[in-house]
């Protein structure tokens, strides 16, 4: 195997298409403590580089501990195809986490405890947390969630003031709501293969209808949260340009999944729709962050 084929599933491992996604949520809860606490908006590179670098840690610890797995199902990954051997996937897992905690000590040492338990908890996750059904749904989710909220707890406590955070509680709830209701219906597609490995997930527990209805109402929930950003914590029109398709957008994945227990192949349908879920959160994230960023270069007043 050659050098360049090695490094580039080293690269593949650690989803950097995942992690520009991190990277935008983190600065969502960054920006939003310095816009509407109007304090003075420093670099974020290392809270940036925390979060995506033990984001990464945890995509590759995960690779590792579905290495068999994926000999079956997803032979082309890089350590079932030999192209990283599980031991160097281990080390760089560790490597990564290690960097991205080391670096949270530049905001204090509360960010730093924050960075270290969602280390923990990714590795713990990859580990056996996500067998554990709607536990493991829940952690996926405040993963999503905490990367904003580590973003504004890094600039709150470098500032000298933990409860600036709150201007960051709204776009995170956000996020874990949406993420929550994404990872249940994941749960439908994965219904089959969760059966294979005694996944006690929602579909298999209370069944398919149920997971549906739950994902339905979770989302129903975003699309009833989303106008108070703008009603109440000084978002303005580019938040709402944007999260009226995102809501739009909402409401068909909702009328899909009241429909979907009825319909054949339940768990196809269940897989297009975490696809739409998937830009709907992107688009959502957006409506936070194009918001934010406007504040920051003086398009619109703070």
């Amino acid at each position: 195997m050659g050098v360049k084929a090695s490094l580039t599933g080293y690269v593949e491992l650690t989803r950097p298409h995942n992690l520009l996604a991190t990277a935008l949520t983190t600065l969502v809860g960054w920006l939003s403590v310095g816009i509407f606490s109007q304090q003075e908006i420093l670099n974020p590179i290392y809270p940036l580089l925390t979060v995506c670098l033990v984001a990464a840690g945890g995509y590759v610890i995960n690779d590792y501990f579905d290495a068999e797995v994926d000999s079956v199902n997803k032979p082309y990954r890089p350590i079932p195809s030999g192209r990283v051997s599980r031991r160097g996937a281990a080390v760089f897992s560790l490597l990564l986490a290690i960097i991205g905690v080391a670096l949270s000590l530049t905001s204090g040492m509360l960010t730093f405890g924050f960075a270290v338990f969602n280390a923990a908890l990714v590795f713990a996750y990859s580990y056996k947390i996500k067998e554990w059904g709607f536990i493991g749904n829940a952690v996926v989710a405040f993963q999503g969630a905490a990367s904003i909220i580590y973003g504004a707890l890094a600039l709150a406590e470098y500032q000298g003031d933990v409860t600036l955070m709150k201007y960051s509680l709204i776009p995170a709830l956000y996020a874990f709501l949406l993420l929550l209701a994404r990872e249940i219906v994941k749960t439908i597609e994965d219904f089959e293969a969760d059966s294979l490995r005694d996944v006690k997930s929602i579909p298999r527990v209370l069944g398919i209808p149920a997971a549906a209805k739950i994902s339905a109402l979770i989302i129903a929930l975003v699309i009833a949260i989303s106008p108070a950003p703008y009603l109440l914590t000084g978002y303005g029109y580019l938040y709402v340009a944007l999260v009226i398709p995102t809501d739009i957008m909402l409401a068909y994945a909702i009328a899909v999944l009241i429909k979907l227990p009825s319909k054949k192949n339940p768990m196809e349908r269940a897989g297009k729709l975490r696809s739409l879920l998937k830009v709907s959160i992107f688009l959502g994230i957006l409506a936070f962050l194009l918001d934010l960023a406007a504040r920051y270069l003086g398009l619109f007043p703070t």
